[in-house]
């Protein structure tokens, strides 16, 4: 994982409310950022390793959407998978800054270069 790919995601996943973020690399490597202790940044390793499990069953390479948001009561859980394999995941608090930028961070993660 390049040292842009762990910047890009350590200075967006500072808006209040963002709990835990992370990105996969099509070659299965991760990299997480936690921001609280409820949702470690391990725990969202393994949060993005099991995705694709889930995705796959779900659906196939050609009906899949742009991204996957869980909501729960207290927070929302946001998958975003790229053409290339990457793979971005965002836990954002309910009703926070974090929750109401996810789209347009998912929309500027479809488009970067990595």
């Amino acid at each position: 994982m390049s040292d842009f790919n762990q910047q890009w995601l350590a200075r967006r996943a500072s808006p209040s409310g963002m709990l835990a973020c992370g990105l996969r690399g099509p070659d299965g490597k991760s990299f997480s950022h936690s921001l609280e202790g409820s949702c470690p940044a391990g725990k969202m390793d393994q949060i993005l390793a099991q995705f694709e499990h889930v995705r796959s069953a779900l659906f196939s390479d050609q009906l899949a959407p742009r991204w996957h948001t869980w909501a729960f009561e207290q927070g929302q859980i946001r998958y975003v998978q790229r053409p290339d394999g990457w793979l971005l995941g965002l836990v954002a608090r309910s009703d926070s800054d974090a929750v109401r930028r996810l789209d347009a961070l998912s929309q500027e993660f479809l488009t970067l270069e990595l």
